[in-house]
């Protein structure tokens, strides 16, 4: 009997270990969130919608945003332009955390 109640106890406590390590999304939003990496002037889009994880959004333009001596080439995850790659118009896919787009600016010639 000592064994069972055990056995019990150890599933209870690995359920509520394994509870705690998938978060619990429901009814929870997203926000997308534009920053100019750099800009000498101008504004960064504003997206007001709130997504749910699994939804898609579309990725917006630059807006009034630019650098001087830079021309803007596209959006990136990192600020340094070595993760995830979004150009205007891209769907981008809603995960579970906010996502923050960073201005990624090409040097002219």
């Amino acid at each position: 009997m000592k064994k069972f109640c055990l056995t019990i106890t150890v599933l209870l406590i690995l359920s509520m270990i394994l509870a705690a390590c998938d978060p619990d999304t429901e009814g929870k939003t997203y926000s997308i969130l534009y920053y100019g990496n750099g800009e000498t002037s101008g504004i960064a889009p504003t997206d007001k919608n709130f997504y749910k994880a699994g939804e898609t959004a579309v990725v917006k333009d630059k807006n009034t945003l630019s650098r001087t001596g830079y021309e803007f080439l596209h959006w990136n995850t990192k600020t340094d332009g070595t993760r995830n790659t979004y150009h205007v118009g891209d769907p981008i896919k809603v995960k579970n955390y906010d996502i923050f787009l960073h201005a990624i600016w090409g040097i002219l010639p």
